[in-house]
């Protein structure tokens, strides 16, 4: 077994979300909550002569890469926010801003093209920095021309972060809970990464740079993770790289990334990681990515404490409705108490129809 995938199947702890799901629409301009049960999602498996893997029926999915740099992306195209994706390495990627300043100066001084300038510095080299910069990554030059289609992580913020432990001495791993923004609407995912430094700092071009490796992730709007977490996993570790196509990719190129494509050793045991996170989740960080997703959204909620009812509104409101609380229908709304995860966990419901 390989020695990252050996880091990866070490357990970590992380969330879960027990409850409904409910669907955001927009009516006449306003974010309405409204409670819907989570799509079923049937799984069909598709197979590329290098790879097989399940998704869900009525999926997208594109593919690029060859032995250690071997990557897969599918998407919902009625919902994009519903993915899964994995890359077996991204990069080169900076580890510091000297360095790129200096592949900069080398460029303009008449040297040769450094091809991963255009890559954003990653500092500290760490998972979850990884990924806030995703967006920026999927944007360059050297991913459009990697993957036709690559996943759109913009506004990524971090929920919780647990280190995977890292007996191969490569890098390190992060198992990460985000918050993320996409088309007007928030997802939420499950995403982990090891970072693996490269080349080190020699004061001159071409240096200072690293890899992320066995880059995955699952993700759904943010009320539907709970319910498709299951599915998305159980789609996520379906991947097998065909033996053959191992055996050949192995015998060209004996390196530490080329045990990663040999056949059974797939990413079914990193799923498990995930499963496992996500069951172990904290309240905590429940309330944290509620907070977070109303911060992204623009959003504030208040509650009836005689009705137990949750309300959403636009932010401001509270500071003007504090003022005259009797010129509305309803004159006892306060906000939330920051520990009360039933509150929070509570679908809320549009409060300028309310009022």
């Amino acid at each position: 077994m390989s020695a990252l995938l050996s880091l990866l199947l070490r357990s970590v702890r992380l969330l879960s979300r027990e409850g409904m799901c409910v669907l955001a629409v927009w009516v006449g301009g306003a974010l309405t909550m409204m409670d819907a049960a989570a799509p079923e999602l049937e799984l069909k498996e598709t197979n590329t002569g290098v790879f097989s893997v399940s998704i869900p029926q009525g999926w997208r999915m594109v593919h690029a890469g060859d032995g250690a740099t071997l990557a897969f992306y599918a998407w919902d195209p009625v919902q994009p926010l519903r993915k899964i994706f994995y890359f077996g390495s991204v990069g080169p990627l900076y580890m510091s801003d000297q360095q790129k300043q200096i592949d900069l100066y080398y460029m303009q001084s008449g040297g040769f093209p450094v091809g991963w300038i255009e890559m954003p510095v990653i500092q500290p080299f760490t998972a979850s920095n990884f990924f806030s910069r995703f967006s920026d990554i999927s944007q360059t030059q050297l991913a459009r021309s990697f993957m036709q289609s690559c996943p759109a992580l913009a506004r990524f913020t971090p929920v919780a972060v647990e280190s995977l432990e890292d007996e191969s001495g490569l890098g390190a791993g992060e198992l990460i809970r985000a918050l993320f923004f996409e088309n007007g609407r928030v997802g939420e995912g499950l995403f982990q990464a090891t970072m693996v430094p490269f080349m080190p700092f020699m004061n001159g071009p071409g240096g200072g740079n690293g890899y992320a490796c066995l880059v995955m992730g699952i993700s759904a709007p943010k009320r539907e993770l709970a319910d498709l977490e299951p599915v998305l996993v159980r789609a996520l570790g379906s991947f097998r790289v065909n033996p053959e196509y191992a055996r050949q990719y192995i015998l060209r190129q004996r390196d530490v990334f080329g045990k990663i494509m040999e056949a059974g050793k797939t990413l079914r045991e990193s799923s498990e990681i995930i499963t496992k996170g996500w069951e172990g989740r904290q309240k905590t960080h429940d309330i944290l990515s509620e907070k977070w997703s109303d911060a992204m959204m623009g959003r504030e909620r208040l509650y009836d404490p005689d009705s137990g009812e949750v309300y959403e509104f636009q932010n401001g409101f509270y500071d003007r409705y504090r003022l005259d609380p009797n010129a509305y229908r309803m004159d006892n709304l306060q906000p939330l108490p920051d520990g009360d995860h039933p509150l929070w966990m509570r679908a809320p419901l549009d409060g300028s129809s309310h009022l």
